[in-house]
């Protein structure tokens, strides 16, 4: 089922509130996720989706590149090496690109959608996009 994406616009509290960790025990865990990949396919221009921007606010986020698919449940960031600025489009702030500030590597800790633990280090595309969804999970938006 296609979500409805939370516009800042339309609701930029919504976009700011406290998230939570996700339990393994949550039963529509599963469908969510499937939902917010659905959601993502169906928004041809959009390469990740945190749980906020659809209203759930738990810490979780997707990313799906033509080359690329994951989740991160409940995921802890360490950033390093240089700032990069980088223009960045967000599903919530429709037709709009910023600069933001970014590191050049990411190292995240998460559980995946089997609830496996992972440890990935990325310098790459991916590296902009999990420091973006990650940002949504603590409340920060791209204008902050």
């Amino acid at each position: 089922m296609v979500l409805e994406i939370v516009k800042y616009a339309d609701d930029y509290n919504k976009l700011r509130f406290k998230n939570v960790n996700v339990t393994k025990e949550n039963p529509f865990l599963q469908k969510l996720i499937n939902d917010m990949f659905e959601t993502l396919d169906f928004h041809k221009s959009g390469v990740g989706l945190a749980a906020p921007q659809v209203g759930h606010n738990l810490n979780l986020f997707i990313i799906k590149t033509p080359n690329f698919q994951e989740v991160y449940i409940n995921p802890e960031i360490n950033l390093t090496g240089l700032s990069i600025q980088n223009k960045e489009g967000c599903l919530s702030f429709p037709n709009m690109l910023f600069a933001v500030d970014r590191k050049e590597i990411v190292e995240i800790k998460y559980f995946d959608r089997n609830w496996e633990p992972r440890y990935r280090k990325y310098s790459d595309f991916i590296a902009i996009i999990v420091q973006h969804e990650f940002d949504h999970l603590k409340g920060k938006l791209i204008i902050d």
